[in-house]
């Protein structure tokens, strides 16, 4: 008896699939009411509020040596990975030079990289990536192809003076450091030359030992005199090539001295090209004699294009959106005001 009660509570309870349905069939213009004013909404912040994003895509191809070879020898480049080269078109110059090109006042550097978007590195097992898709975005189709040139312009730029001042930079120190190793090495090798010719003129050049040599006539072969011979000093002979090979290397030393400090100042004058490139805030090219290889190992397959249609927002996706959400606040709204009220 108790259990039969139970079942009709439980029925009496229960709210009917089907009452549900003609509860919602009952109130179906406010639920198609919310529907059109939520996707209407949404459709209209779409298209007035919504600023438009505009894609503009560079493919960008990397093959950096490994080794720089230049007039003064060569510089093993300290950037080891494609990864890492990439990465570096939006560093902190890149972007200012990027920003002043394009006349930007109220774009700040964390705003200008939040528009460059670096693919995803989906480098395969067996191959270094050398490929590399960039995405940049602006308001319209004409900024954000400009900004996608003008940011690779900057960033090949950048990458040149880069690499050629810290190889400017290490040749110096080592130049410098070879001076001085030379100017150590040619003290050493004077003063053993000193020596040795205070010591060549010391040395007896032969040794003092009878020694004579008979000389016989043609007719008879009979001695007629004895003509006495002197043995030379094989000490002296050592001194004397010890001296010799002294003086040539000295005349190496100086000869490498003489080479480093004209590289020296060739790379002063480099150096002070550099530095005022900086002085002038970058709005010259760097004039330097050192030769680039940035132009010829980072470069574009294809000039960007014009986009032909934006990127976002997806004024349809957006109104399906808002059309779904208008819906179930109506469905909600029509319960509540059914079983509620």
């Amino acid at each position: 008896m108790n259990e039969n009660n139970n079942n009709v509570q439980y029925y009496e309870d229960e709210i009917d699939l089907r009452e549900l349905v003609m509860a919602l069939w009952k109130r179906k213009k406010m639920i198609i009411a919310f529907t059109l004013i939520a996707a209407i909404i949404a459709g209209m912040f779409s298209v007035f509020v919504l600023s438009p994003v505009y894609d503009t895509k560079l493919n960008i191809v990397i093959s950096m040596p490994d080794v720089y070879h230049t007039r003064y020898g060569e510089y093993k480049l300290p950037i080891t990975s494609n990864e890492q080269y990439i990465n570096l078109i939006k560093s902190n110059d890149v972007l200012i030079n990027t920003i002043r090109d394009m006349g930007y006042t109220e774009v700040s550097v964390e705003q200008l990289a939040k528009r460059i978007n670096i693919g995803s590195l989906d480098a395969k097992s067996n191959s270094v990536q050398n490929s590399f898709n960039i995405t940049v975005s602006a308001d319209n189709p004409e900024e954000s192809h400009k900004l996608a040139q003008l940011l690779f312009e900057n960033y090949i730029e950048f990458m040149d003076v880069m690499v050629k001042e810290r190889a400017i930079s290490h040749y110096i120190n080592y130049f410098n450091v070879e001076i001085m190793s030379l100017e150590n090495s040619l003290e050493v090798e004077k003063e053993t030359l000193a020596k040795n010719q205070e010591l060549l003129l010391q040395t007896p050049k032969t040794i003092d030992v009878e020694s004579n040599i008979e000389v016989q006539t043609q007719l008879n072969g009979d001695s007629n005199y004895v003509v006495p011979v002197d043995i030379a000093n094989p000490n002296y002979i050592k001194i004397e090539n010890d001296i010799i090979r002294n003086k040539q290397s000295i005349n190496g030393i100086e000869s490498a001295i003489k080479k480093y400090d004209k590289y020296l100042n060739e790379l002063e004058i480099e150096k002070q090209a550099v530095k005022k490139y900086y002085e002038t805030g970058r709005t010259e090219k760097l004039q330097s004699s050192v030769i680039g290889i940035v132009e010829n190992s980072i470069y574009l397959p294809s000039p960007p294009v014009v986009p032909t249609q934006k990127t976002s927002p997806s004024n349809t996706l957006n109104t399906l959106i808002g059309a779904v959400l208008g819906g179930m606040i109506g469905v909600m709204a029509a319960l509540v005001k059914e079983y509620w009220f």
